[in-house]
């Protein structure tokens, strides 16, 4: 049976309860998991040994390679206890196939239950649902799951065929939307195309997934701030991470997504593996709560981002993560200061005249790290070109090389041939001299 939340309790309550569940998840993984007993073993600890949360980091990190090379062996349940399997995009290799029983479905819904609840939604809302419903995607099958067990009114309406995204709104009246944010941009494009004004629809809320509205500011950047000037609507920022079938939402207040202590627990590290200060970028690590299919122990998700621990106005007490800035495979050196292309995009999409751009990176002749960001754009000239410039600079701290390309030449290194969920807005070519 799943616990009840602790987002609102106090700090030393949320801790205490965690430390419970972390004990029985440490124990059911010990027993079930064949990597986990295995693992467990070698590091010779217990989950008798878990005293407080200082403990867990006594426990060995878990990553990606090993889920994508030991995947069955994560499993802690027969074929017959699993309800649903989904999978990661493996954009990073091999797909990772995670399976829920029929209380991780339950406990799937729950999180969603809290992070819609974040957002203000209640049962007197309908969604517009608009994310991607099938080939083993988590997304469409959570948040369908968490809006019905809110109790609020949902139709699935896919990301297909905009005339008729623009049809539903219309008819059905709903209050609030789930989708990606560039989705969304292009459909309120659309809908002003159609001579419609957004404002004068239902529509009021818009949670968003995928790509980050803010900046580690909290302030709308790139795409955010050109979804305010297309659809102006109260926006949530939501993060989730399919391997630990958890999400995190922004309340009201839009400072940082909220952890569901009762479901996981947050970390954040360094490169060596060391917790960081609040405030302080590093590496997002998960440890799933009251997990039956496949519990996860300190996973390293590969994200950029940071902790905040400080109670929210809100009047939550669990830990908040800020934007994801990048991932870690990305990250750059160059001319001495850490980037991540994501910044770099945050600061270009919101540019007026912008229509599209990739950031690349190579290897320099001196061996380090070089960034080009080509923008395709009718402006060409040196006004512009200094724009550019310094917004990058002043959100990433640098200043890449910025060259225009026609918007044609950009789609196709983005690989957009209009089939594409997310086309590409950056690619490594490190190991590959630059020209």
């Amino acid at each position: 049976m799943l616990k009840k939340a602790l987002e609102f309790k106090s700090k030393k309550t949320i801790e205490s309860e965690q430390v419970c569940l972390l004990r029985d998840m440490v124990r059911y993984a010990a027993k079930n998991s064949p990597f986990y007993k295995s693992a467990l073993r070698k590091s010779k600890i217990s989950y008798t040994d878990i005293k407080s949360l200082h403990d867990l980091r006594a426990l060995p990190l878990t990553k990606k390679e090993q889920l994508q090379k030991y995947n069955h062996s994560f499993y802690c349940v027969d074929n017959k206890e699993i309800a649903d399997i989904v999978a990661t995009t493996g954009t990073t290799g091999e797909p990772v196939f995670i399976i829920l029983t029929k209380a991780d479905l339950q406990r799937l819904a729950l999180n969603e239950v809290y992070s819609f609840s974040c957002a203000g939604a209640t049962p007197n809302d309908i969604f517009h649902l608009a994310v991607t419903l099938d080939n083993l995607f988590m997304a469409g099958i959570a948040y369908y799951l968490g809006i019905t067990e809110l109790g609020a009114g949902v139709y699935r309406a896919g990301m297909h065929n905009m005339e008729r995204q623009i049809i539903l709104l219309k008819k059905l009246k709903p209050t609030g939307i789930m989708t990606v944010p560039s989705f969304l941009l292009q459909l309120g494009k659309e809908i002003r195309g159609e001579g419609i004004n957004p404002s004068s629809l239902s529509v009021k809320k818009a949670l968003l997934v995928g790509d980050s509205i803010r900046d580690q500011e909290f302030r709308l950047r790139g795409i955010g701030e050109l979804l305010q000037k297309t659809w102006p609507l109260d926006f949530y920022s939501t993060f989730g991470n399919s391997e630990a079938a958890i999400s995190y939402c922004e309340c009201q207040f839009k400072h940082g997504g909220h952890e569901h202590p009762d479901l996981v627990i947050t970390e954040i590290i360094d490169e060596n593996g060391n917790a960081v200060p609040d405030g302080e970028m590093g590496e997002l690590v998960l440890t799933t709560l009251q997990t039956r299919g496949m519990p996860l122990l300190r996973y390293c998700t590969g994200d950029i981002t940071f902790k905040i621990t400080k109670p929210c106005s809100c009047g939550r007490g669990s830990s908040r993560i800020g934007p994801i800035m990048g991932r870690k495979a990305h990250m750059l050196k160059y001319k001495g200061t850490k980037v991540y292309p994501k910044v770099i995009e945050n600061a270009v999409a919101g540019i007026s005249g912008v229509h599209n751009y990739i950031i690349e990176a190579f290897t320099g002749d001196d061996f380090s790290d070089k960034i080009v960001v080509k923008v395709g754009s009718k402006k060409r000239d040196a006004s512009f070109k200094r724009l550019l410039c310094s917004r990058i600079a002043a959100s990433a701290r640098v200043i890449p090389v910025v060259e225009f390309a026609s918007i044609r030449e950009i789609f196709l290194l983005q690989g957009d041939n209009g089939n594409n969920r997310k086309p590409k807005t950056f690619v490594d070519h490190r190991g590959t001299k630059n020209k």
